[in-house]
């Protein structure tokens, strides 16, 4: 492709001719209460269906894949290959978001939110929602918010990870003033390979996390399974025990003012 070529193919939509962006908005006849944007890997699976799971009547999730390869992973490095990605690709996943007028932002993947600690964390958080032009929930914002709902100092975590995730959100939580007690990372070989655990592997994981006397435990990596384990472990072991997406998902239902509690995803939805 020459360079002219290139140029005129990364020509903004915006400046294309005959484009009139129309700003008026209408109540969506589904999403009347609230239309959620989703960003979510391309190889993900999972969050996007617990989402689904989740809404309440009213309540829509327009969700958006952004480029990322099921990358094997074998090594702290390629986990950073993803991450790369991420960051390459999203802007444009956010910028398909917006013609869906959406009332709000989520990200479906929480590994990003904790990259850089509190400063990184920060900085994605203003730059999406800078350009989403709305509010905007990530991972590590909604984890924070949980333990403060329950009032956890000590924590617990379960992840999907390599250790160089693993090492950004005990360094996040450590700075938010948190006590990492436990780490157990799975190191799952992709992100395909996140989506095909099953409670016979994460049910002994949370239990050995247990050990280790948190105040509560909580699940990153937004493509496990893991909302349902959540919800059941909580009775097994008597504290508070988080999935991630959940998180996420409750923190953006109440920002957005919506209360509505209902059963089947554990105490944050269930109680809070």
């Amino acid at each position: 492709m020459s360079a002219n070529a290139g140029q005129q193919a990364n020509v903004s939509a915006k400046s294309m001719d005959g484009v009139n962006f129309d700003s008026d908005k209408f109540p969506d006849a589904m999403g009347w209460r609230a239309k959620f944007g989703v960003l979510t890997p391309a190889p993900n699976t999972i969050v996007e269906n617990e989402f689904h799971e989740m809404a309440p009547y009213g309540v829509i999730n327009i969700v958006n894949r952004y480029y990322v390869p099921n990358q094997k992973v074998r090594s702290d490095d390629d986990w950073r290959l993803i991450m790369g990605h991420t960051r390459a690709n999203v802007a444009n996943a956010v910028d398909a978001l917006v013609q869906a007028q959406m009332d709000h932002l989520i990200m479906g993947m929480s590994s990003e939110s904790f990259m850089g600690g509190v400063e990184g964390s920060m900085a994605l958080r203003k730059e999406l929602r800078e350009r989403a032009g709305c509010d905007v929930t990530v991972g590590a914002e909604a984890a924070e918010l949980a333990f403060e709902k329950v009032g956890a100092k000590k924590i617990a975590l379960l992840t999907p990870y390599y250790p160089v995730i693993d090492k950004n959100a005990v360094q996040y939580f450590t700075e938010k003033g948190y006590n990492v007690v436990a780490v157990e990372g799975l190191k799952c070989k992709s992100i395909i390979h996140v989506g095909s655990q099953r409670p016979d592997t994460l049910i002994p994981a949370v239990k050995k996390l247990a050990e280790a006397k948190p105040d509560a435990i909580i699940q990153l990596g937004t493509n496990l399974r893991f909302a349902k384990v959540a919800d059941e472990a909580e009775r097994w072991l008597g504290l508070p025990v988080f999935s991630v997406g959940t998180a996420i998902y409750w923190t953006a239902l109440r920002k957005m003012g919506i209360k509505d509690q209902f059963p089947g995803f554990g105490s944050l939805l269930e109680k809070y």
